[in-house]
């Protein structure tokens, strides 16, 4: 049988931890892994399935069952993922596979139509607040309007076309603080960040973590460390979206003959004002990646729009109105709170990096 072989969740940890301490003094000594060599990734998903269907569902290999919460699998004969289920909806996909394949499969498990499963879609402020983890050591920043619109709405009506910057080391901070001026805010979107965090005596660990809840560990002498920068990154974002979905999920109550509602709309307040919202509504609910939502749209009076529709990842029904200045978001009983910051960090990466949203 192909891949790594352990018998435990200890057995599989300590091998993290070898690859780990080998991947740092690899890079530190020679500038580059040895031979076959790759860095520990993590992936966080968040599930509304069970991992039965999804082992039975996805076109995946059942290699080994390693305890009752933790399973390897192998996926079209090279990717090699160790799924931790012990969180029901925050699914931990690790790998020491390559970096272009493991990314592939994981895209590909998401793009089914209602697969259920979704990466986290952390906003620029929840990214903020997570470099305050550690030292800040490296950030990447990506706008590419082009992921939703075509190139001549893009010449028309936006600033800027493209956009990308990488930076590691301890000048990041600074060059943050610059690239995030005035000038730069509607198209300067933070992708993922690097932070150095430092544990008990001398351990430590080098974490990229991605918007999209990806981890590559670039080094340190620590999987414990790892492990629990993981942690605080799940019930960070976790905690975000038990706030989306209690206040903002709007339900009908009958009581003494009247119907009472409960629950707000999700308000996201716009920058970059929308030049002509039925252009911009047909790229976003275009059934496409990355915002997978189709829907139907009526014009309520000039520059208002509403749009009803549905969450490809789920099934999720939502509604939309939509005004140059501002979007309104209502999402109905039991609806997931990604679906709010699927769109909303989109917004901030693909047309106005300064959208706000209020809840």
């Amino acid at each position: 049988m192909p891949g790594t072989q352990v018998e435990s969740r200890r057995e599989l940890f300590d091998y993290f931890q070898k690859n780990i301490e080998r991947s740092y003094e690899s890079l530190s000594e020679d500038q580059e892994l040895e031979h076959r060599q790759n860095l520990l990734k993590t992936f966080i998903i968040e599930s509304n399935v069970e991992i039965k269907e999804f082992l039975t569902s996805f076109n995946v290999e059942k290699t080994k069952e390693i305890d009752s919460k933790l399973v390897k699998v192998l996926v079209e004969g090279e990717v090699e993922f160790f799924i931790d289920f012990s969180n029901p909806r925050f699914w931990l996909f690790y790998t020491l596979s390559k970096s272009r394949p493991s990314k592939r499969v994981i895209e590909k498990f998401m793009s089914y139509v209602r697969s259920g499963l979704d990466h986290p879609w952390m906003p620029i402020k929840l990214q903020e607040e997570f470099t305050e983890l550690g030292e800040f050591r490296g950030l990447g920043a990506k706008y590419k309007p082009k992921k939703i619109f075509p190139e001549k709405y893009i010449e028309d009506k936006l600033s800027f076309g493209d956009l990308s910057i990488r930076s590691w080391g301890r000048g990041s901070q600074d060059l943050y603080d610059v690239l995030k001026g005035e000038k730069t805010e509607e198209f300067f979107s933070l992708s993922s960040i690097g932070i150095k965090r430092w544990g008990e005596g001398d351990d430590f660990i080098l974490e990229d973590i991605g918007f999209d809840g990806r981890f590559t560990t670039r080094g340190g002498n620590s999987v414990q460390l790892h492990l629990d920068t993981v942690e605080q990154i799940v019930d960070g974002y976790s905690n975000l979206l038990e706030t989306i979905e209690n206040k903002h999920r709007i339900t009908y109550q009958s009581k003494d003959e009247k119907i009472e509602i409960e629950g707000d709309p999700i308000v996201i307040d716009l920058k970059n004002e929308i030049e002509n919202i039925e252009e911009f509504i047909s790229y976003i609910v275009s059934s496409e990646n990355p915002l997978r939502l189709w829907g139907l749209k009526t014009e309520i009076e000039e520059d208002y729009f509403k749009v009803k529709g549905i969450d490809l990842h789920n099934g999720d029904k939502y509604t939309m109105e939509m005004t140059p200045k501002w979007i309104r978001l209502y999402l109905p009983e039991a609806a997931c709170g990604n679906t709010a910051l699927r769109i909303f960090v989109n917004l901030q990466r693909y047309y106005d990096s300064s959208a706000e949203m209020e809840i």
